[in-house]
């Protein structure tokens, strides 16, 4: 079921909100001390919304120097829209079921899309120093951003964490949409799981993909961590903070 509301008490003093298809959605702005401007982060959570859990990865970004959004997408934490598990109607693994994950998928990268355009356009950030962050069902929407970059835009790069270590096996239609889609992608991509995740196999495969076709891109598998590696940043931080320096400078 989409994410409590109640989940964001955590965030409130960062609250602000963007608009995606005509829907105003909840977003979360930190900033780093000083004057700025400055690199920045969207951040893509997980399938269950954004989550108290996530809390230490997040407040990690601005230590490293990077302004974060937050940006809660349709459907999730009791935001506008039809949450992506309610348009998964069908058995799970049958085609159909692939066909409407992959079609909410491609609904809420509008939103990651809308978020970063609000990111590029504040007046604090550097519109040439963006890249997205994302966790579980999240890191899936920001392997897809970054795969389907036809041309350079405004993210830079991209950092996945778990993600789609739970959905992967199930979903041959995602395995083949990001595999096929690897060949082109020309925007640094960071794969990050722990071995006590749900599966390596998307990060292997993916990884392996990237490295055929010669693209950007790093694979890390860390000893611990779980699904929710994302909110273990005394894991990643130095590995994280060294792939944006030198992809965002």
């Amino acid at each position: 079921m989409a994410g409590d509301p109640a989940n964001l008490a955590p965030y409130e003093q960062w609250r602000t909100s963007y608009s995606s298809d005509g829907r105003e959605l909840a977003g979360f702005w930190l900033v780093p001390d000083g004057a700025g401007p400055f690199p920045a982060v969207v951040f893509n959570h997980g399938s269950g919304g954004l989550l108290p859990l996530s809390m230490p990865g997040v407040r990690a970004l601005p230590e490293l120097g990077y302004a974060a959004f937050l940006a809660v997408r349709r459907g999730h934490n009791g935001e506008p829209g039809t949450f992506w598990e309610d348009r998964v109607t069908t058995a799970w693994g049958s085609l159909q079921m692939n066909e409407q994950l992959i079609a909410a998928l491609l609904d809420e990268l509008r939103d990651v899309r809308a978020a970063v355009g609000w990111v590029a356009a504040r007046p604090e950030v550097d519109p040439e120093r963006i890249a997205l962050v994302g966790s579980s069902y999240g890191g899936v929407l920001t392997v897809l951003t970054v795969l389907a970059a036809a041309e350079p835009g405004p993210v830079r790069a991209g950092v996945s964490f778990a993600g789609p270590s739970m959905t992967w096996p199930d979903a041959p239609a995602l395995q083949q949409a990001k595999l096929a889609a690897a060949g082109a992608a020309a925007i640094p991509l960071y794969l990050a799981q722990a071995v006590d995740d749900n599966s390596l196999q998307p990060t292997y495969a993916i990884g392996a993909e990237l490295a055929r076709q010669k693209r950007p891109h790093e694979v890390r598998v860390y000893p611990e961590g779980g699904h929710g590696l994302f909110g273990r940043p005394d894991l990643w931080r130095a590995d994280v903070a060294a792939f944006l320096t030198r992809w965002l400078g």
